[in-house]
């Protein structure tokens, strides 16, 4: 592996990891930090989650990842049908990401479904082998030290999603300067 650098916000499943990214994106932004990459914004339908979309972090454009309910061309993933072309545009965004040499690379989320080699699994093993980038993820709690063994995660660090935004920011800012960005 790479010498890379990866940003863990850990929780639980609907407990806000994705807001906290998004809170933390908009902080390195304020800072300068050129910051790519996407997030999977969820719906809930009666208390249960039932889509995501994908929103690229730069033009805020929103695109269907996946749903509940079956769609012809889809592939199914264990409870969701997930958008191949959606996949694909996923992919695009971070090799645009690591040919415009952004700062900091958002993941959201690095789950069950990459574990076992799908979804974002090879685009994440891109960035792994990346020489001398920061990734910014998001893990469930329950599967984070699966993630760290399976990946082989050597720079990393862990932060509860109950952990400021500030506190973040101000600790990826810090490795970002040291490895000479």
């Amino acid at each position: 592996m790479a010498n890379n650098h990866v940003y863990i916000i850990s929780g639980e499943q609907g407990e806000g990891k994705t807001t906290r990214l998004k809170e933390i994106v908009n902080l390195l932004q304020q800072a300068g930090v050129k910051v790519g990459g996407f997030i999977a914004e969820g719906t809930w339908k009666e208390g249960i989650r039932n889509s995501f979309s994908l929103l690229r972090i730069g033009d805020r454009s929103v695109f269907p990842l996946c749903q509940t309910e079956p769609e012809e061309g889809y592939i199914r993933l264990k409870r969701f049908w997930f958008n191949p072309k959606v996949i694909e545009r996923g992919e695009e965004i971070i090799k645009t990401c690591l040919v415009e040499k952004t700062d900091v690379i958002v993941l959201d989320e690095i789950g069950i479904f990459e574990l076992e080699g799908n979804v974002w699994h090879d685009a994440f093993l891109q960035l792994l082998e990346t020489d001398n980038i920061h990734i910014l993820i998001s893990v469930r709690n329950s599967i984070k030290n699966s993630v760290i063994q399976t990946f082989k995660l050597k720079n990393y660090q862990i932060y509860p999603v109950a952990d400021k935004p500030e506190l973040v920011v101000k600790d990826i800012k810090k490795i970002w300067r040291k490895t000479g960005n």
